[in-house]
């Protein structure tokens, strides 16, 4: 196993704290966010949590104390088997995980995208964490052997049990590092970016339920119908307030002008034609601009912030960006426009 590495409530990170439960001593409590449970094959010792989106360079990112990765091997004592496995996300750094389980070792890990795939080719999933370009904390716990009898597990030499937890540390979202046009040769003008606490993506909310299996088509195969429901649920819990969405073609918010990527969790600005007096309430609404007029359509280009939900295909359902979301837009376009 690695060499275990210091408690990462040395470093002193914190984000938006926790409002409303607290410790005897004032202290927030850390609550659960979500959490999934699955199954992987081990091969030759380990198994992988693979993240969607950019790889970040984790250099950026130093610290004495701090191992920084965003390539998830996760190393186990068996060499082959099955790994049973619990992931975590919290909304600030836990309490150690009672026993039976056990620390094995510590990490923070780099996000391109705040999303994790879990699980094999036969039942995909994955685990929002939170905001892209964070920096997350992750304590890996297993159950040794021993400890199977008595307890919540079965022993099996050839089980791996695992429980992964996952916390935000702090956003590192540079507009200079992470939206940095291609083949440009100017250099950047201020960006003013502050990083931001308040994110929809950690916020608390209540458990929500995975879509009816019922609803599935009559023609999904299981592996189909299980990555349809995830994305459903990643697309609810990225708009904890349930504010009003609506749908738009991938190539409206692929404009050149559009520096930031239109991935699931992404935010960006869009930009539609619309004819002449319509108006969107609840929508297209955040740093709204008019930005030309087609006397031959009767129509005007549109543009604002959006955050991306899900992606089917060429199609996008969004929603209105947040403040702390739209800032990033807008720090990335008085950098580089």
């Amino acid at each position: 196993m690695s060499e275990r590495l210091p408690i990462l409530s040395v470093l002193g990170f914190t984000v938006g704290a926790p409002v409303g439960v607290h410790s005897a001593g004032g202290r927030p409590v850390a609550e659960v966010l979500r959490r999934i449970n699955y199954e992987d094959d081990v091969e030759y010792g380990q198994f992988y949590v693979g993240g969607f989106g950019p790889d970040l360079d984790g250099s950026a990112i130093s610290h004495p104390h701090l191992r920084v990765s965003n390539h998830l091997g996760i190393e186990c004592d068996i060499i082959h088997g099955r790994a049973d496995v619990r992931v975590e996300i919290w909304d600030a750094e836990p309490a150690a995980a009672a026993a039976p389980w056990v620390l094995t070792w510590e990490i923070a890990y780099l996000a391109g995208s705040g999303i994790v795939g879990v699980g094999g080719e036969v039942w995909p999933d994955r685990l929002l964490l939170g905001p892209s370009y964070f920096l997350y904390g992750l304590r890996a716990y297993r159950v040794p052997s021993v400890w199977g009898r008595g307890h919540e597990f079965y022993e099996d030499p050839r089980t791996e049990h695992v429980l992964l937890r996952f916390w935000p540390i702090r956003d590192v979202f540079d507009p200079v590092l992470h939206a940095r046009p291609e083949r440009t040769t100017t250099e950047p003008r201020p960006s003013a970016y502050v990083p931001a606490t308040d994110w929809p993506a950690l916020r608390r909310q209540p458990d929500l339920s995975e879509p009816d299996a019922a609803d599935d088509p009559g023609n999904e195969d299981r592996e189909a119908a299980a990555i349809r429901r995830t994305r459903a649920r990643i697309a609810r819990q990225l708009n904890p307030d349930a504010a009003p969405t609506f749908t738009i073609l991938r190539r409206h918010a692929e404009d050149p002008r559009s520096l930031l990527s239109a991935d699931t969790g992404a935010t960006c600005r869009v930009r539609l034609w619309r004819p002449v007096g319509e108006g969107e309430p609840g929508v297209l609404g955040v740093d709204r601009r008019i930005e030309s007029e087609d006397g031959s359509r009767d129509g005007v280009l549109v543009s604002a912030i959006v955050t991306v939900l899900d992606e089917d295909g060429e199609l996008l359902t969004v929603r209105d960006a947040t403040e702390a979301e739209a800032a990033r837009v807008l720090a990335v376009e008085r950098a580089w426009q």
